[in-house]
C-alpha cells in the first residue's frame, strides 16, 4: 500500500539519474530510476507529447487505475510525477513473454512451467475484472516473467477501461477482439479473446489448451467463456492427472509425523488459527489423523429437493470448515514472515499455489455434493474467500517487512 512507499502521490522527480531502457512505446519512453538505493521503473512521455494535455491525462488515468490495485502478478504503481509527465512503478527484473520464447524456447516444454504461467496470468486478469478493470491490451509484450522465480507480471494499463475511466485509447490489432476492431461495446470477454490468442501463440501442444483457446477465440462473444472463472474451471476439468489415493495417504502420514516431531499441540494449532481472519478462525481446525486409511465411504449428495437456502447455508458452513483446514495447512504460517525476502518469496509462491490447488479441489467436491446450487455461485464464493485469505496473509507479511526492514 502507499504508506509503505517513500513517495508521495505527486512529486517532482530528478531525471538526471534516470537510465533509458532500450524499449519504448508509441508515446512513452522507459527508464530505470534509482532512488534511495532502490531501482524503480519510470514511464515518461516522449518530448513531443509531454505538453499535450490529452497524453498527460491518459498517463494520469493509467496511474489512477493501477494505484488502487494490489496483486502479486501486477507491478505496483508508486508515484505520479508533477503535471502528469511520468509515472513511477515497481521495477520488474525480468523479460517479456516474447523475449522468453526466444531466450528459452523449451521453457514451456515443462508441464510445471506452463501450468504456473497460465494460472498466474488468469489470476491477474480475474483480479482486474473483479476490480472493474478491463486490460484491453493483453499480449506477450505486456506479460513479463521475473528473473527470480519466473513469476508473471502483467504490465501496461495504458489501454485499460474502468467504471470511472470509460475512454480507452490504443490497442494491438493482432490480439484485439473483433468488437474492438469494429468499435462495438467491450467487456470481460474481450480480454478473454486476447487470452485465447496468447494461449494459441504458446508452444503448449496439448489438446486441453487448444480446445480452451479455440473457445476463447470465438468471433461471437456469447460463444466464448463468459468469465475468467469459467475459463479456469474449464482448464481444471480437463486435467487428467490425479494424485493416487495411496500417495495422498502417504503424504498425510508424513505431514502428521512432522507435526508430531515438532510437538504441534492443540495450543499451537489454536495460535495459528488466531492468525487468520475472524471468519475463518471461527471454525475449529482438525489436525491430520494418523489412523490407517479406511475404505472411503460414498460421497454424500444433497438432494435438489431440499430448499436452496438450506443447501446454501449448509454448503457455506462446510466450505468454511474445509477452507480453514486448507488455510492452516498452507499459508497460515506465513503470517509471521517478512516480505519481500529472498528466502520467503519463492516459498510463498509455492505454498500459496498449493493452497489454491486445495481450494479448487474443495470447489469440485462441493459442486458435486450440492447439485441444487449453481456451480458458478460456489466457484465465485470460494474464489473470493481464497483471494481474501491470500490478500490478508500477504498484507501481514508486508506489514512485518515495514516494521522490520531487511538489511
Amino acid at each position: 500500500m502507499m504508506e509503505s512507499s517513500s513517495f508521495n502521490y505527486r512529486q517532482p522527480l530528478p531525471f538526471d539519474n534516470a537510465t533509458r531502457l532500450p524499449v519504448h512505446g508509441g508515446t512513452c519512453d522507459a527508464y530505470i530510476v534509482k532512488l534511495y538505493g532502490k531501482l524503480h521503473f519510470m514511464k515518461r512521455l516522449k518530448p513531443q507529447f509531454a505538453n499535450d494535455i490529452r497524453y498527460r491525462e491518459a498517463l494520469s488515468k493509467e496511474f489512477e487505475t493501477g494505484y488502487r490495485l494490489e496483486h502479486p502478478q501486477l507491478p505496483r504503481y508508486l508515484s505520479l510525477v508533477e503535471g502528469g509527465e511520468a509515472i513511477l512503478m515497481e521495477f520488474v527484473d525480468g523479460e517479456t513473454l516474447t523475449q522468453r520464447l526466444t531466450s528459452q524456447p523449451d521453457y514451456f516444454g515443462s508441464k510445471k512451467n506452463k501450468e504456473r504461467f497460465v494460472a498466474q496470468l488468469l489470476d491477474a486478469v480475474s483480479y482486474l475484472h473483479a476490480h472493474q478493470v478491463l486490460h484491453l491490451d493483453l499480449k506477450p509484450d505486456n506479460i513479463m516473467l521475473t528473473r527470480i522465480g519466473n513469476d508473471v507480471k502483467l504490465i501496461d494499463l495504458g489501454c485499460s477501461l474502468t467504471d470511472t475511466y470509460t475512454d480507452t485509447t490504443g490497442r494491438t490489432d493482432s490480439y484485439a477482439a473483433p468488437e474492438q476492431l469494429t468499435g462495438e461495446q467491450v467487456d470481460v470477454r474481450t480480454d478473454i479473446y486476447a487470452i485465447g490468442k496468447i494461449l494459441a501463440a504458446l508452444p503448449l501442444h496439448q489438446s486441453k489448451y487448444n480446445k480452451v483457446a479455440n473457445k476463447c477465440l470465438a468471433s461471437d462473444p456469447d460463444e466464448r467463456y463468459q468469465t475468467v472463472d469459467e475459463l479456469q474451471h474449464a482448464l481444471r476439468s480437463r486435467r487428467s492427472a490425479v494424485v493416487p489415493l495411496a500417495a495422498f495417504v502417504s503424504a498425510m502420514s508424513i505431514v502428521g509425523s512432522v507435526l508430531l516431531f515438532k510437538g504441534c499441540s492443540s495450543e499451537v494449532v489454536s495460535q495459528r488459527t488466531d492468525a487468520s481472519p475472524t471468519a475463518v478462525a471461527a471454525t475449529p481446525i482438525d489436525t491430520p489423523s494418523l489412523a490407517p486409511a479406511a475404505t472411503p465411504e460414498p460421497e454424500e449428495i444433497i438432494p435438489v429437493t431440499v430448499r436452496q437456502e438450506d443447501q446454501t447455508s449448509k454448503m457455506k458452513k462446510e466450505m468454511a470448515k474445509m477452507l480453514d483446514k486448507a488455510y492452516s495447512a498452507t499459508i497460515a504460517s506465513f503470517c509471521d514472515s517478512v516480505f519481500p525476502s529472498p528466502s520467503v518469496g519463492p516459498k510463498w509462491w509455492e505454498v500459496s499455489e498449493d493452497f489454491h490447488r486445495r481450494v479448487n479441489q474443495i470447489g469440485d467436491k462441493l459442486a458435486k455434493k450440492y447439485p441444487g446450487i449453481p456451480e458458478t455461485d460456489i466457484r465465485q464464493d470460494i474464489e473470493s474467500r481464497f483471494q481474501n485469505l491470500v490478500g490478508y496473509v500477504f498484507g501481514r507479511m508486508r506489514e512485518n517487512g515495514e516494521q522490520e526492514p531487511i538489511p
